[in-house]
């Protein structure tokens, strides 16, 4: 669905929001940026932030929603090895890793659809993902494992094991941004359960006003909350410290609702056992959504309201602002 990649809103929020932190977080570094995610073809992700990206990792998959087969046409792998080869060639970036596949089936089996099996390895800690799925946070998808029996694998069980990855790296202190786009959507089991027992109290009295919502409506607080619990797991459990900006709900193709996370990683000592984040849950969930205004700046969103007696408003609704105003940047990243 490439359609939903280069929209106006997303071209804004790659411009105006993801890139002034990839320029902070270069600066911090003093270094370019290792990129790890799911550009598409023509790469525009890629492209915006070119000044500031050394090494990408990138996975494409052949014919989207279809299961991996090897009779599927390599076209648009091929392709986007093409216009990464391109920057590598200029010197826009100093190497690059095409990984033929669905993202979650090579992390989790551990090597590629290529024809000669190209291993899943990191040679670098990763400072940005771009995690840009097309469907559901819920939606599985059909892949052949190591021992040549099928298997369903999840957008998170892929997230997970990035982030152990990630964790086991020999490089020190450990800093870097998750972008992640999923569609404003849910079903499956695990969502009910979630929605049904929620893990503690903040997301209890976050998701209970929302229960006389219609599924569609309810969508954009359940899958945040869904959101939020998962990747705080991920995060603190191997050591990293997340920091969340606020949501952006935006319209994609055909008006197709998405949101858009961004998640700044700490590394905090090991020795300090399961991270513990310096942000309140219900500092995330009680945070008011952020959509794209007609003059293609951020905005508050006055529709997404069920919480509006506790809903926190932004007063200046700029990213690298938003990080700057946290604990986690004051106690961790301020020189």
């Amino acid at each position: 669905m490439p359609e939903l990649f280069n929209t106006q809103p997303k071209q804004i929020i790659r411009r105006e929001w993801a890139k002034p932190i990839l320029s902070y977080l270069h600066d911090t570094l003093g270094k370019k940026l290792v990129y790890l995610g799911l550009p598409d073809v023509e790469a525009y992700d890629v492209k915006e932030w070119l000044d500031y990206l050394d090494r990408i990792y990138a996975f494409q998959c052949r014919e989207y929603p279809k299961p991996s087969n090897s009779s599927q046409s390599r076209e648009k792998v091929l392709a986007l090895e093409n216009t990464l080869r391109t920057f590598e060639r200029k010197q826009q970036i100093s190497t690059y890793d095409v990984y033929d596949g669905y993202i979650e089936e090579v992390v989790l089996r551990g090597f590629d659809n290529t024809p000669d099996t190209k291993e899943f390895l990191l040679e670098d800690a990763v400072t940005v993902y771009n995690l840009d799925f097309c469907g559901q946070v819920t939606s599985p998808i059909e892949y052949t494992d190591k021992k040549g029996n099928k298997q369903q694998a999840y957008k998170f069980d892929a997230i997970k094991r990035l982030m152990s990855v990630q964790a086991d790296l020999p490089f020190p202190s450990k800093k870097f941004v998750l972008f992640l786009t999923l569609h404003c959507s849910y079903d499956g089991k695990e969502f009910e359960n979630f929605q049904n027992h929620p893990p503690n109290k903040d997301v209890r009295d976050y998701i209970e006003p929302t229960r006389s919502l219609s599924k569609g409506n309810r969508a954009p607080y359940s899958v945040k909350a869904f959101v939020q619990h998962n990747l705080t797991q991920f995060f603190t459990h191997n050591n990293f410290i997340p920091e969340f900006l606020p949501v952006i709900y935006y319209k994609g193709d055909n008006n197709h609702p998405l949101l858009f996370f961004t998640v700044i990683g700490t590394q905090v000592p090991s020795s300090s056992g399961v991270a513990t984040p310096l942000q309140r849950i219900s500092e995330v969930l009680y945070g008011k959504f952020v959509s794209v205004s007609n003059e293609d700046t951020f905005i508050n969103n006055e529709y997404l309201t069920i919480h509006q007696d506790k809903c926190k408003e932004w007063s200046m609704v700029n990213s690298l602002h938003l990080f700057k105003q946290s604990k986690t940047y004051k106690k961790h990243w301020k020189a």
